[in-house]
């Protein structure tokens, strides 16, 4: 069975996806302390990414920034 890409992926087709990064906190249940996550959900909505855990919101407030610039998106907190 052969795979085959329409063509190829290039950076600047993920600057086009465009789309929402959100910032979300959760607690961990083992410890009870917090930790934050940077989401990005593309315009169309077909395509979804979720960071790992991030101990520091100014941590993960860069690393929504810089997705945002990445992918074309808009940050929301």
């Amino acid at each position: 069975m052969t795979v085959r890409r329409m063509r190829p992926i290039y950076a600047n087709d993920v600057r086009r996806l465009g789309g929402v990064v959100t910032i979300g906190i959760a607690r961990n249940h083992a410890d009870g302390g917090s930790y934050y996550t940077v989401r990005h959900v593309s315009r169309g909505g077909d395509i979804a990414f979720e960071s790992n855990p991030i101990p520091d919101e100014d941590r993960a407030i860069q690393a929504a920034t810089t997705l945002a610039e990445f992918t074309g998106a808009e940050v929301r907190r």
